[in-house]
């Protein structure tokens, strides 16, 4: 096999620098999926404490109908962000490849408790399961936070790891307590809104 030339190994490593110094794009995503999560916790919260008197299963229907108002508004910061500079460098690809893995997993796991549940014949036991959603969205989100920090040398997003690996252990300490999804919705809004923030502010100003 044909070592590498210097002319490859020159385009490798403008393409790694390229994909090192872009900014991270996805900063409005965080921010619409951070208080779309935290609204679906408060709206637990509120259900399950008699705040909202409504029936236990519209807890699927408004965590359903909110994810599919953040996947709507996503899409469309998607195609205006298309052809944003650097839209397309190592770091946004991985960005995004990241988070929408991270989404797909939870969207998986959070329809299979769905369904046991259906299948339970009105077990709570089998509707309580969805307790494990939040240690585990706040895993979810904590690689996902590496991986863009690491791909893109972004520090924006480093401090908010550790963060989420805190909530993830606070709220699977709080199982079984309604205070998990005020703790949850907290946590979610910290780690989503100023990281989103702080991408937003580098991203490059139209001339």
């Amino acid at each position: 096999m044909n070592a590498p030339s210097a002319d490859d190994l020159s385009r490798l490593r403008a393409i790694a620098e390229e994909g090192r110094s872009a900014p991270l794009l996805g900063g409005r995503h965080l921010i619409v999926w951070g208080s779309a999560m935290a609204l679906a916790l408060l709206i637990n919260w509120a259900v399950i404490e008699r705040v909202l008197p409504l029936p236990g299963y519209s807890l699927a229907i408004s965590w359903f109908g909110i994810v599919f108002l953040a996947w709507t508004a996503t899409a469309l910061l998607g195609r205006d962000k298309a052809e944003a500079p650097g839209a397309f460098s190592v770091g946004n690809r991985v960005e995004r490849a990241a988070w929408t893995t991270a989404g797909l997993f939870l969207m998986v796991l959070s329809l299979a408790i769905f369904a046991r549940a259906m299948f339970s014949g009105g077990d709570p036991a089998a509707w309580s399961l969805f307790a494990i959603m939040s240690p585990i969205m706040f895993g979810a989100y904590a690689v996902a936070l590496q991986v863009s920090a690491v791909a893109s040398d972004s520090a924006a997003s480093r401090p908010f790891v550790p963060v989420a690996l805190a909530f993830a252990a606070a709220t699977a300490f709080l199982i079984g307590e309604s205070a998990q999804y005020l703790v949850a919705a907290a946590g979610v809004a910290l780690v989503s809104i100023p990281p989103g923030l702080a991408h937003i502010r580098a991203e490059p100003k139209a001339a």
